[in-house]
């Protein structure tokens, strides 16, 4: 009872900072969506649920004291750039707070009420290419809108800070999205929305290190038929870092694919952890969906933390979900050193081959020493 009553109070503490706080940054901006949505949902409980391994109070009390305001992108090519400390249309102002389809995440009405910079990119060609740099030191948002036909190539780096990204895939378009996480001593929350139409695709390509606290949360909602969704990535941890990457894909409508696939490496005292969820509704009947995730502890204290879940409301589906942690193959390891290779060497060796089965961006590569 007294762990319940702390958890509450905990809750009920941070809620209130945040509705108290005033953000005098874009004063046309109508957060009141936000608000309203906080005041009546709250906040999740510390410690609990998908909150069991992340300190949300770090998380939330690091985006209130955040107050930075910097550009954050990188090169563009064939893609229109608007800035959200600028009055925005009606159609803009429904997507700066739009939180339709996400789940119960509050942390993105939490951004909705303290973003004080961000950007809107509008890819219409087929060979766009757009960059968003490190967000240290602020609250951001992007919106991403890729057009009937179009291809985006789009690079993020996220080291901390705390950023929303929502990208709208429309029909037949293609998102081609590489998100690398560097090492950091930091706090950081990052979370990706990604709406598909009919006929479109997103290819997500991760990689990360660890950080201070780190949480990374990818929703990816398939709207349309024959839409597809390959998510693939891997993170490696040393030290005390922390890492929590909370992945859902909800397949709305059938006939519709996707495919995940991500591979951890803890070492010393890090933590991993990784909960992939797949949705599949009534009405989406024909859709296939796949779940992989795979875990190496290097070390006795590392730990690796796995939840793979299945909700189907219909029949009419193919779908497989599974989740492995253990060490490095004894067998592999006595094959190589048999060859006269180190001990150090050759376990180097299987981590990196093992990496490189799901690391498939040169930027993720770069980043794990690949």
């Amino acid at each position: 009872m007294a762990a319940t009553q702390s958890a509450d109070t905990v809750r009920t503490e941070l809620l209130s900072r945040v509705l108290a706080e005033e953000v005098l940054d874009m004063p046309w901006l109508d957060r009141s969506a936000a608000r309203s949505v906080l005041s009546a949902q709250g906040l999740p409980f510390p410690g609990k649920g998908r909150w069991q391994y992340s300190d949300l109070r770090a998380l939330v009390e690091d985006a209130m004291t955040l107050e930075d305001a910097h550009e954050a992108l990188g090169p563009v090519q064939n893609v229109e750039i608007r800035y959200l400390d600028r009055p925005a249309t009606d159609a803009q102002m429904i997507e700066l707070g739009s939180s339709d389809g996400v789940g119960e995440l509050p942390l993105i009405d939490v951004n909705s009420l303290l973003f004080r910079s961000g950007t809107k990119l509008l890819a219409d060609g087929n060979a766009s290419l757009a960059a968003i740099n490190d967000a240290t030191g602020s609250v951001d948002r992007h919106l991403v809108s890729v057009v009937q036909g179009a291809t985006l190539q789009l690079d993020e780096r996220f080291e901390s800070g705390n950023r929303v990204v929502l990208c709208r895939v429309r029909d037949s378009a293609t998102l081609n999205y590489d998100l690398t996480m560097p090492s950091t001593d930091g706090v950081g929350y990052h979370c990706l929305v990604v709406w598909l139409a009919e006929d479109s695709s997103l290819n997500l390509r991760l990689a990360s290190q660890g950080a201070q606290i780190r949480r990374s949360d990818i929703i990816v909602n398939v709207m349309g038929r024959n839409a597809s969704a390959t998510l693939s990535g891997g993170w490696l941890l040393e030290n005390r870092d922390h890492l929590d990457t909370q992945v859902y894909v909800n397949h709305r409508i059938g006939q519709s694919r996707s495919e995940q696939s991500f591979h951890g490496v803890v070492d010393d005292q890090a933590r991993s952890t990784f909960s992939g969820f797949i949705r599949i509704d009534r009405d989406a009947n024909g859709t296939e969906a796949h779940l992989t995730n795979r875990n190496i502890a290097l070390s006795p204290q590392a730990r690796a933390h796995a939840q793979p879940e299945l909700e189907i409301y219909t029949d009419d589906v193919i779908c497989s979900h599974g989740a492995t942690t253990g060490q490095l193959d004894d067998d592999s390891l006595f094959l190589l050193r048999a060859r006269g290779i180190g001990e150090e060497s050759a376990r180097a060796m299987l981590t990196k081959g093992f990496l490189r089965q799901v690391i498939h961006s040169e930027s993720g590569t770069a980043l794990l020493s690949l």
